[in-house]
């Protein structure tokens, strides 16, 4: 994945809630230099997880960012398939090539194991958790990991 890609998505998202990047990086929970976030949203530097979870906290649709896909349109896809999805009941399906320096596949894997919890404590999709619940344990996962 190209941090550029990431960075794009990061300020459509700022912009789409509304948001000045000087709001973002004085967030009294952010609190970070400005050229620090404008190398995120230049794509010049990659965005750690303990910054998405404040950015997921302030509003910000981080599975866009770092994949392109919406939760809302997830939900929405899983939602018209009758509320199951395809891949037997799992919301997260890891795909057959992963790379693990890539952002976006980190949170993926950790969104795996946090529903493979979920699924090992007789939690059900879509009525237990679901996927903004997946991204928050995801990111909480890679938070604790560094």
């Amino acid at each position: 994945m190209d941090l550029t890609e990431v960075g794009t998505r990061l300020e459509a998202e700022r912009q789409r809630l509304g948001l000045m990047a000087v709001e973002v990086y004085e967030d009294k929970t952010v609190k970070i230099a400005q050229t620090t976030y404008k190398n995120y949203e230049s794509g010049k530097r990659d965005i750690p997880s303990s910054l998405l979870i404040k950015l997921w906290d302030m509003g910000f649709d981080v599975m866009y960012v770092l994949t392109g896909q919406r939760l809302e349109d997830i939900a929405v896809d899983v939602q018209a398939r009758g509320g199951v999805p395809s891949y037997h009941q799992r919301l997260i399906h890891l795909p057959e090539i992963m790379d693990i320096s890539n952002p976006s596949d980190k949170l993926l894997a950790a969104m795996y194991h946090a529903e493979e919890s979920m699924v090992q404590a007789g939690a059900t999709a879509n009525e237990d958790y679901d996927y903004k619940t997946l991204a928050s344990l995801g990111l909480g996962l890679l938070d604790i990991v560094k």
